[in-house]
């Protein structure tokens, strides 16, 4: 089985599946939480061969619209079941455990999102319209973590958080919206998912000129001038 499967989502973006981890967790469950031994049967071969042959969002969808105990429990008992309850086991239980293995293991998420839309429209401080280049911004974010600071670039929970409040900007395009990528610099974000904690740190003035330096060289190499390009 291939670590990942990388597909397009339901908006064209470039997503990747975690299946190799998201089949350990399931494995886990059944040997670490329900402390069952691991069973080689037909329904553990059909959920390795579903895995195995993603082809596309849809299938994605199938395997992740099912929580993980619930594989689980279909492959202790070698069936499709409508038991969600296994050694007087609870959600909650498994919430708690799901939390620890995923801390353990450096797990955020099984799906790797992208930025839904690259570009942004809402209503300016000045009653005009503007367009946010929420799509560049992230990128830039992602550079100066890999090239600006030096570091490897992790999908951990800041990093998640970023992508998925980018994504989240609401339809009705107030100011408010983007406050906090407009108020909080690009490097803090950066160094917020380097230390995967929120941080409002600020450079140094030998450092803020290299970063200035850095943030030109970035917009001229994508003909920008802003992330916000007020329109007309």
């Amino acid at each position: 089985m291939e670590d990942i499967f990388i597909y397009k989502d339901e908006y064209g973006n470039e997503c990747t599946f975690l299946r190799e981890k998201y089949y350990k967790h399931v494995c886990a469950v059944i040997t670490d939480f329900f402390e069952e031994p691991l069973p080689d049967n037909e329904f553990h071969k059909h959920f390795r061969s579903l895995l195995n042959t993603l082809e596309s969002y849809d299938d994605v969808y199938t395997i992740t619209t099912e929580m993980p105990f619930y594989w689980s429990i279909c492959i202790i008992e070698n069936r499709w079941t409508n038991n969600h309850l296994i050694k007087s086991k609870t959600n909650d239980d498994y919430k708690e455990w799901a939390d620890r293995y995923n801390r353990e293991n450096g797990i955020v998420t099984f799906i790797i999102e992208g930025i839904n839309e690259e570009t942004y429209v809402f209503n300016n401080d000045e009653g005009g319209k503007s367009i946010f280049l929420r799509g560049k911004y992230y990128e830039f974010v992602c550079k100066l973590v890999s090239d600006f600071f030096k570091e490897v670039l992790k999908y951990n929970l800041i990093n998640a958080r970023l992508i998925n409040n980018l994504n989240a900007l609401y339809d009705n395009g107030k100011y408010e919206d983007i406050r906090k990528f407009i108020d909080k610099k690009p490097y803090q974000w950066a160094m917020s998912i380097i230390e995967n904690k929120e941080t409002a740190m600020v450079l140094d003035d030998k450092k803020l000129e290299e970063y200035n330096i850095f943030l030109d060289e970035f917009f001229k190499a994508n003909n920008m001038t802003s992330f916000v390009v007020p329109q007309g």
